[in-house]
């Protein structure tokens, strides 16, 4: 079960809502990440649900060939990978995305990611590392990160009206992964009422020690912000200053390069032309 199912449970109407279908994409849901797979048990406390229910559903999952079952457990199939998949190509603006990014990559040798909201979380949806500077090299595209504590998750939740800002704090685990990190809600409300007023966030070792991040909007045809970019780097290699210098407007000027490919809907790679860089 989703952060979003725990939280809106009880306002579902009971004649559109098809119970069913939660229920299976919650199991996928519980799947996923889980390198050792699940048993029968272990799925259903994780979902939420009484062996039998937890059975069927499995069962119907390796039938269609999203999951398969290896002994006593259950892990998901290539398969899964279609439903990530499908929503990444239904948005033509992800087609150019890539390559606008490695030009910016090339250019300042630092990773750099794009990365959509999903209750409190961020999830990847495009992601190009420098080949030269490996930063967080375990985050790939589907990876999911804490909205509250990364320079992304800032940027898409100042965009938020007050009260969908409420909702997502009221799910939002809050831990503290470093002595950096905040985690007090009126501190974070004034993060993100500065974040949405300059237009960029920078995150500094708050979800990892060693890593600093900058991160400014992305916008749909209709100017709402529907996504993130940033960069990472080494917090022993970059102060936030030099970071905020050297990077903010080369990433703001790759962000309008993809707002314009979502306007547009084109596929050609947009030339970029950035500010001379000093590492």
């Amino acid at each position: 079960m989703t952060e979003q199912d725990k939280f809106d449970g009880d306002k579902r109407d009971p004649q559109s809502f098809i119970r069913a279908l939660a229920r299976g994409l919650s199991v996928i849901e519980g799947l996923s990440g889980k390198v050792d797979g699940c048993s029968l048990s272990e799925v259903a406390n994780e979902c939420d649900l009484d062996r039998a229910t937890a059975r069927r559903i499995l069962m119907t999952l390796t039938e269609l060939r999203y999951v398969r079952a290896t002994g006593s457990r259950y892990f998901l199939a290539p398969r899964a990978l279609s439903l990530g998949y499908a929503y990444l190509s239904s948005i033509p603006y992800w087609e150019v995305a890539a390559p606008i990014m490695e030009q910016l990559v090339q250019q300042i040798n630092e990773s750099c990611s794009a990365a959509t909201l999903d209750g409190a979380h961020v999830v990847y949806v495009a992601r190009v590392r420098s080949n030269k500077r490996f930063v967080d090299v375990s985050r790939t595209v589907g990876s999911r990160i804490p909205a509250y504590c990364t320079s992304l998750g800032r940027i898409l939740l100042s965009a938020l009206p007050s009260a969908e800002l409420k909702k997502v704090f009221a799910m939002t685990k809050f831990v503290e992964h470093t002595r950096f990190t905040v985690t007090d809600i009126p501190t974070l409300t004034r993060i993100l009422s500065e974040v949405k007023q300059q237009g960029w966030a920078v995150v500094d070792q708050e979800m990892e020690i060693g890593l600093r991040s900058l991160a400014v909007p992305l916008h749909d045809q209709h100017g709402a912000v529907v996504a993130a970019l940033n960069v990472s780097v080494q917090a022993d290699r970059i102060s936030v200053e030099d970071m905020i210098q050297n990077y903010l407007e080369p990433l703001k000027t790759t962000a309008q390069h993809l707002d314009e490919a979502s306007r547009t809907r084109q596929t050609a790679v947009f030339p970029l032309k950035l500010s001379n860089i000093s590492v």
